[in-house]
């Protein structure tokens, strides 16, 4: 008999111990389910993307020698051609961005997700969202979201871990290709110098902490040089030169809105820049 009511108590008990499933673990692998689907297909969305940045590039590096053509000729064939090949670049960069965005976006969606379930999961999609806005353009937002991450990895005591390395790798990029865009736009040499300060500091931390974990030292010793480069080279040897290959086209106003919390965006130092702004040869653009 007593076996009997402890039987009926353990089945009584089955659908509570159901629900606490559903609501707890069960509703977290619920969700990091849809989340790895909508994942999926973001990153179907990234190569597509990425296809579209390329044949941007492409058309950039065309663009830019149909112009120098039409600089040396001064033949208005040469002119012409050059004015035709820049629409198309236009247009490419534009799809690109465009396409940057929606990946951005299906990115959004699944961190959203991610977060509502705490999962550790949710930080690495937001790093990949961020560098998707980047490349669509929309730098400010991007850099911003990540330095603020960064903030979190701080305090958190994770300012070294891998996470964080792809993070700052990120903000220092966007920083290099926001304030390319800048100079090209003629904005104000402070305000560009400010940003490539920026990219400066984070890539001189990473190559001499070798904290990245997408590129080896010598990579981010390149990088830093470009960003050095960039500060010394005539305007008109820059607008020669070809963009990097993942910048975007659109941008340079952004930078102006990076939100600020009120605490340094300098990284940590690990000691004094042996590096000067002298003796950097000509660097080949992009990465």
């Amino acid at each position: 008999m007593l076996l009997g009511k402890i039987g009926w108590t353990l089945w009584a008990l089955l659908p509570v111990a159901g629900l606490a499933y559903h609501f707890g673990p069960g509703q977290r692998a619920y969700t990091e389910d849809r989340a790895a689907d909508i994942i999926e297909q973001a990153r179907r969305l990234d190569v597509a993307a990425q296809g579209a940045q390329d044949a941007a590039y492409q058309l950039h590096l065309a663009s830019l020698g149909l112009r120098r053509n039409a600089l040396a000729s001064k033949a208005p064939e040469d002119e012409a051609a050059a004015r035709a090949a820049a629409i198309k670049e236009d247009e490419a960069y534009r799809v690109a961005g465009e396409a940057w965005k929606t990946t951005a976006d299906k990115l959004q969606q699944a961190q959203d997700m991610l977060a509502s379930c705490n999962s550790e999961k949710t930080s690495s999609i937001r790093v990949a969202k961020d560098r998707a806005l980047v490349r669509a353009g929309r730098i400010g937002e991007g850099v911003g979201d990540l330095e603020t991450l960064l903030e979190s990895l701080a305090e958190a005591g994770q300012q070294e871990s891998p996470l964080a390395a792809k993070a700052r790798e990120e903000v220092a990029t966007g920083y290099y290709y926001g304030a390319r865009l800048m100079r090209a736009a003629g904005k104000p040499t402070p305000e560009w110098r400010a940003i490539s300060g920026s990219a400066r500091q984070n890539f001189r931390y990473l190559a001499e902490t070798g904290a990245s974990v997408n590129s080896n030292t010598a990579d981010l010793q390149k990088n830093l040089e470009l960003v050095l480069n960039l500060e010394q080279s005539a305007q008109e040897d820059l607008m020669a030169k070809p963009l990097p290959k993942n910048s975007p086209r659109a941008g340079a106003e952004g930078l102006g809105k990076i939100p600020r919390t009120g605490k340094s965006k300098r990284p940590p130092r690990k000691g004094p820049d042996a590096r000067g702004a002298s003796g950097v040869g000509d660097i080949d653009s992009g990465w």
